[in-house]
């Protein structure tokens, strides 16, 4: 387990203003990385009939409403002691070392996307015991910017199964990253789905955690959902994503 440790000093160093729930601060991995769908989504499954959130673009939301649209931790079954919601934050801005692949970077953590989305919100929801923790992302874009950041992700994602990162002034300054397209059923406007490894740069027994993303977009906004493990966390839960999605279309 010591090759986690300085994952959990990221998660401290670089996670959201805790708001809207008890509990120790916590936060998303210094590196990051994903891809975006079109309308045909990269990686994802056929259609159900009615899939849920297509054309329920709703109103644009202030922070504070993408705040108050996250799952609670009881709603998640978590630990209200380890898990915590608020806005995305980032203290330390994360750089690809293939310019191509920043759009990656910038689409899995809100706080690091430049243009930045209007307002985002954060929940991290940790079980009582282990590592494992499970992540959501609601980030509401400018008219089109949503869009724009999914396909630009999209494309870069061809020429980035690999790369590094640099974030100045983190616990973990360097990473390597991993990725590919993961499986799932297509929602809202856009949907794409990866299986990411995280990787302390230039060290052995390097690997810090494994993610499954899940991305959607409805109009202007964009729902991540993800699973962190060491190992393989296998894709999130469909229920939940569903439940996510109707919370932020009531608020919408």
């Amino acid at each position: 387990m010591a090759a986690v440790a300085p994952l959990a000093l990221a998660l401290t160093a670089c996670g959201p203003d805790d708001t809207g729930s008890s509990g120790s601060a916590s936060g998303s991995t210094t590196p990051a990385a994903t891809g975006a769908a079109s309308q045909a989504p990269t990686g994802a499954a056929p259609a159900a009939p009615a899939a849920s959130g297509a054309g329920k673009t709703g109103k644009a939301l202030t922070q504070d409403q993408l705040v108050k649209a996250l799952l609670t931790v009881q709603d998640m079954g978590a630990d209200a002691n380890r898990s915590t919601l608020g806005p995305a934050g980032k203290q330390h801005r994360s750089t690809a070392d293939k310019p191509a692949c920043q759009p990656l970077v910038d689409l899995t953590d809100a706080g690091n996307a430049s243009p930045a989305p209007t307002g985002a919100a954060t929940g991290f929801y940790y079980a009582t015991n282990g590592r494992e923790y499970q992540e959501i992302q609601l980030a509401q874009y400018a008219p089109g910017q949503a869009e724009k950041a999914m396909a630009a992700a999209e494309s870069a994602l061809a020429g980035c199964a690999s790369f590094k990162t640099t974030t100045p002034g983190a616990p973990v300054p360097k990473a390597a990253v991993k990725f590919s397209k993961g499986t799932y059923q297509a929602l809202g406007d856009a949907t794409v789905a990866l299986q990411a490894e995280y990787d302390q740069d230039g060290s052995d027994h390097s690997v810090m955690e494994t993610k499954a993303y899940v991305f959607i977009r409805t109009g202007d906004t964009v729902t991540m959902m993800a699973d962190s493990a060491l190992a393989d966390p296998g894709m999130p839960d469909q229920k939940s994503v569903k439940k996510q999605l109707d919370k932020l279309h009531t608020a919408q």
